[in-house]
């Protein structure tokens, strides 16, 4: 009697033991499992909602630091939602033949080298960060009493390339007379729907300054927006020694952060379009930008090339790092129906990206467009460079200012892989 009273003791020992060990694991994996899900929330959140970069972590292997570390003190609004170039992104271009890119402006060249991934590089991310930060603390100090301003007016009637090259020309010049830029309101600005007719319709704002209310061509001075070329670019002492393609490039990315609006809206169009819906689950991937209609016309091309002659550019590259994943983009139809002819050649080796918006819109028409229409488009647009930007490898013709805006903004998210281009030749005018 005893014994089995002191086995059904043993017994009822083992088996709480055994139901508590269970429920621990239970407790731990749910614990987990909700952590998990909490977590990959919150980054879907924030990267629909904020106009911040997310920082990515870059190993050793690329001589450089970990700005893993880094992303708390430069996670603020100075940076954009833009993919800056992983550790997924230089394995990649690994596999690419070295080559050094010459950026001809005059008698000056920048030269960028594609194999150089070291801090040193000029377009290393570090470089990048920092440069954000000197400008977005440049535009908004904690007072802006006694300041110095410059303010931005009339803006060029033309392309937005073209606009935004001269818009970073007047910034440049504020910021070289060590002026806050603000912008004039209202503006004249053909490319937003909002009351300000400024940039700032779309992207982040340029300084949490006011607008002074007294120009006296002293304390504050006004600068056109509509002559954009920089004939003798003066740099802040802290970028003295930087070239102008970086700094330019710099400019223009500080004052194209994209609103949570528009960030928004980019996400819900890939997310309409593509399978899967998010722009992270297709790399690697290139993307091809074809200009040609009032461009050739106007003869600041030379001529309209077809879609092969871009696919002949990059063609054996993209086999021989196993990309088959293509983003297409087009003011003309037409390049959908060439682009079907030739993955037919290939044996349907390419699997295409794009996205419905309207098409045929070049400068005379969007201009002739009501406002609402043309900020459609406009945000369209940007969908289209958000997804542009975030490629892997690039494809235009850089006597396109759209190209060129391009080029930029992936130089500045340390993407040196060379632009392919059928002209053969790497721009930077304006």
């Amino acid at each position: 009697m005893k014994y089995f009273i002191r086995n059904r003791s043993l017994k009822s020992i083992i088996i709480k033991i055994i139901f508590g060990l269970i429920s621990f694991v239970l407790v731990f994996v749910f614990d987990f499992l909700l952590d998990s899900s909490f977590n990959e929330t919150n980054s879907k959140t924030h990267l629909a909602l904020s106009p911040n970069i997310q920082l990515n972590q870059r190993s050793s292997t690329n001589n450089q630091q970990s700005i893993k570390s880094s992303s708390y003190e430069y996670n603020s609004t100075h940076l954009w939602s833009m993919r800056l170039a992983d550790d997924n992104y230089f394995h990649l271009a690994h596999l690419f033949p070295c080559r050094i890119v010459e950026y001809p402006r005059g008698p000056i060249i920048d030269k960028i080298d594609s194999c150089d991934h070291s801090s040193a590089n000029e377009f290393s991310i570090q470089n990048t960060l920092q440069a954000q930060k000197w400008l977005y603390e440049h535009q908004h100090p904690m007072d802006c009493t006694n300041k110095r301003f410059a303010i931005i007016h009339n803006f060029a009637v033309s392309g937005f390339g073209s606009t935004m090259h001269q818009i970073a020309w007047a910034f440049g010049k504020a910021i070289a007379d060590n002026r806050i830029a603000v912008y004039q309101i209202p503006g004249n600005w053909l490319y937003g729907t909002c009351n300000s007719s400024t940039p700032d319709c779309v992207f982040l704002p340029i300084t949490n300054c006011s607008i002074p209310s007294k120009v006296d061509r002293n304390q504050t001075i006004k600068i056109n927006a509509n002559i954009g070329y920089w004939s003798k670019p003066i740099h802040p002492f802290i970028f003295q020694k930087r070239t102008f393609n970086w700094y330019r490039a710099q400019l223009l990315f500080y004052l194209m952060r994209y609103k949570p609006e528009t960030l928004a809206y980019a996400q819900n169009i890939i997310a309409q379009y593509f399978k899967p819906p998010s722009i992270d689950l297709h790399h690697p991937y290139i993307a091809v930008y074809v200009r040609r209609s009032d461009k050739v016309q106007n003869r600041e091309m030379s001529q309209a090339y077809t879609l092969k002659q871009y696919f002949d550019l990059f063609d054996a590259d993209v086999r021989r790092a196993n990309i088959s994943t293509v983003y297409i983009n087009s003011e003309d139809e037409q390049v959908f129906d060439e682009f079907a002819q030739i993955n037919k050649e290939k044996q349907d080796y390419y699997k295409l990206l794009k996205i419905t918006v309207q098409r045929n819109v070049v400068f005379g028409s969007l201009i002739s467009m009501m406002r609402e229409h043309r900020g459609k488009i406009i945000l369209e647009f940007l969908s289209d460079l958000f997804i542009e930007a975030n490629a892997d490898l690039h494809v235009g013709t850089l006597t396109s200012n759209w190209c060129r805006l391009v080029d930029g903004i992936r130089l500045v998210l340390g993407k040196t892989i060379p632009f392919y281009t059928p002209e053969n030749q790497f721009l930077m005018e304006k």
